[in-house]
Parts: C-alpha cells; structure tokens; sequence
C-alpha cells in the first residue's frame, strides 16, 4: 500500500485522500466515520481529505437518510483521470515553453558567419528577395548593384550608399569626405531585412567578410546609425562654409 501511496502522491493527492480514496474502491458505500475508522485517517481529517478528493473527481457519494455514503470512481477511470489532466497540463507546459523558448531566442545575440565574396553575395541576394515591406542599408556599388537587381520593386529602400552614382529608392548618396576616402579599402556595409535580419561587414578583396544578425536590439541600434548618417549628409550641405578640417578633428578625438 505504501508504494500505492506514493503513487498517488505523485498525482495530487495528500498522505490522508490517498489512504481515503484505497479504502474507498475496497469498500465502496462507507460513511465518513467508518472510512476514518477503516484507513486510520483521523476523524478530524476525513471529511476534508473527502471533500479534496471530491474536487478532484475521485470520490461522490449518495445521500440515504440525511446520511453520506461515499464511493470512488474505478481504478481504470482512476488511472484515465490522471491520464487526461497530465496530458492538459503537459500541453500547457510545452505551450508555456515555447514563449519561454521565443524569448531565449530573443535574448541571446546568435551571430553566423561568412568569410568569401561568393557567400556574401549570395546571402544578401537571396535575403533581399524575402522582403516584405522594407530594406535598410549602407553600402557600395557592389552590393547595390545586388540588391538593386534582387529586390521586388514595391520593396521601400532606404537609408546610405557611398559612392554610387545617382542611387535610386529612398537612398542617400553618402558626400565624399576625408572619412569615406579611408574606407575605400574596407567598404563596411549593413544591410537590414524587415528590422528582423542583418548582414553587415566588410567587402576588401584581400578579406571579406559579414555577419548576420536576428538580434532585435544590435538590429536597432544599427538602424540607429544608418539613420544618423542619413540626418547629417541630409542637413551638412545647408552650410555654406567647409567643416570637413573641424569634423576630421572631432572624430579623431571621439575615437582615439
């Protein structure tokens, strides 16, 4: 009986329903007070450790005389109980999981990456492909001329191009400074799908390379940038006289 306890502990029930519910399906019809005196249950626990098992399906009972005489439910349909309320319960553990899962997902920054000319320029022709609504970027000729080719044409473009001659879409061409002349070896691009996929790098033919990105904060913070660049290349031309010395300076000191 012990192990049967234990069993159905494992279940729900409490040291003293188990005790009620076993001698309940031995003898089935029993008051309260003769359960108590059968299963060793203290008559100041029985009706409560009754009651339990009646919220829990277990137990029901007949009233004969203003009396109760209490039956439980067979083992089977004991057992298909128990069955029924642990598959519910694992159902709403895994659906509970799974937004546990999303989550991880979400917080851990997953970087893969690639390290040649030809998978770079794959990944981002096909990923443009998969647009919905919007593509952010900043980027050279080669990769423009990439996304130029691959997007759909109802797909908004936005954001930086250096160096590309009269860049079409919503895309600003970046004004030739001292600070666009010294990345000409390297050619650093980003490129961001639907704010929920990144690919950003650099494009040197000596070492290519990119990263992509699901991360929604570093996606944002990114953003971030690509925006203040198109903010400053947009308002810079208002002035009249030529900062270029002044900015050279600052950025030095900003990064130095």
């Amino acid at each position: 009986m012990n192990k049967m306890i234990d069993l159905l502990k494992q279940f729900g029930l409490s040291e003293y329903g188990s005790k009620a519910y076993i001698y309940l399906v031995q003898n089935p019809g029993i008051t309260a007070y003769k359960l108590s005196e059968l299963s060793s249950v203290p008559n100041s626990k029985i009706y409560e450790s009754l009651n339990k098992l009646e919220e829990q399906g277990l137990v029901y009972y007949n009233l004969q005389n203003q009396k109760k005489f209490y039956y439980a439910i067979s083992p089977k349909q004991t057992v298909e109980l128990f069955e029924k309320k642990q598959n519910n319960a694992l159902i709403q553990l895994e659906e509970e999981m799974d937004k546990l899962n999303i989550a991880n997902q979400n917080d851990a920054i997953q970087i893969e990456v690639l390290t040649n000319a030809s998978n770079i320029y794959s990944n981002i022709s096909e990923t443009v492909k998969t647009a919905k609504k919007q593509i952010t970027v900043s980027i050279w000729p080669d990769i423009y001329e990439v996304i130029d080719k691959n997007a759909h044409k109802d797909i908004h473009i936005q954001g930086m191009t250096f160096q590309v001659d009269k860049p079409g879409h919503d895309l600003i061409n970046h004004r030739y400074t001292n600070y666009v002349q010294s990345s000409l070896t390297l050619k650093p691009f980003i490129v961001i799908i639907d704010n929920q996929y990144m690919i950003y790098g650099q494009t040197p033919d000596d070492d290519m390379r990119a990263y992509i990105s699901r991360d929604s904060t570093q996606i944002k913070m990114m953003k971030d940038y690509i925006w203040h660049d198109v903010l400053v290349n947009l308002y810079i031309s208002k002035f009249e006289e030529n900062i270029e010395d002044e900015i050279t300076l600052k950025r030095k000191r900003f990064f130095s």
